[in-house]
């Protein structure tokens, strides 16, 4: 069934993406609890986006599972048990949703499963392969000989478009005329001046990110 509204993937799990790209290159996840609920909501986002689109039911269970499984890996795999680790532990996104612990497996079987499809949507062939992109190895972690994974990926890179989702520019100050000289003497400048550089690291940071997104879901890293 074709949706009344085609989405973006890419657009609509982009917060879940640089999610996994932070927590991939080492940002702890000290507020856990917070970060779950932020993932929670996500999740819940993406079902509501695509139901409210016209996608089919098994699309949507697609879609959500792969996001689902994705987070899991990405929040329980790393080698650091911080307050994220201790909140994820006690309920999986997946178990919360699909009430399962097996979606290292059961992923990849969806995604063969849809291959075979004589019409498989594209949006979840999208979804599948960008989660491989990221690092999602499932029942291959560890492991040396990740054939069956890397055809899968390379089947599925075949049949998606490209990543095309444009750099968020960061939010510049309005550039205002200079005043009298005692200004540079008041405590409020100064505290402008400090959070105008916190900001303009913050925005440093974020843009780095989503150029390493962009780069892993364009094949440019591994």
């Amino acid at each position: 069934m074709k949706p009344i509204k085609e989405l973006s993937i890419d657009s609509l799990l982009y917060d879940t993406w640089l999610i996994v790209v932070e927590l991939r290159r080492g940002v702890p996840a000290q507020q856990g609890a917070a970060l779950y609920q932020r993932c929670l909501q996500q999740v819940s986002n993406t079902q509501s986006r695509l139901t409210e689109a016209g996608y089919s039911a098994e699309s949507i269970e697609h879609i959500t599972y792969a996001q689902c499984a994705l987070l899991d890996e990405t929040v329980l795999g790393r080698r650091k048990q911080d307050e994220g680790y201790d909140t994820w532990i006690q309920t999986p996104l997946q178990t919360h949703f699909f009430n399962t612990l097996q979606a290292g497996e059961l992923l990849y079987e969806r995604m063969r499963q849809v291959l075979h499809e004589p019409a498989s949507d594209p949006a979840v062939l999208t979804c599948f392969y960008r989660v491989l992109r990221l690092g999602f190895e499932g029942v291959y972690h560890g492991q040396t000989q990740q054939q069956p994974r890397e055809q899968l990926m390379k089947i599925l890179s075949e049949r998606v478009t490209a990543y095309n989702i444009a750099l968020q520019p960061p939010l510049l100050m309005e550039a205002r005329p200079r005043r009298q000289h005692r200004l540079f003497q008041s405590a409020f400048f100064w505290l402008c001046l400090t959070l105008f550089v916190l900001a303009g690291g913050w925005w440093m940071l974020h843009l780095q990110l989503q150029s390493l997104l962009t780069a892993l879901l364009s094949g440019g890293v591994e």
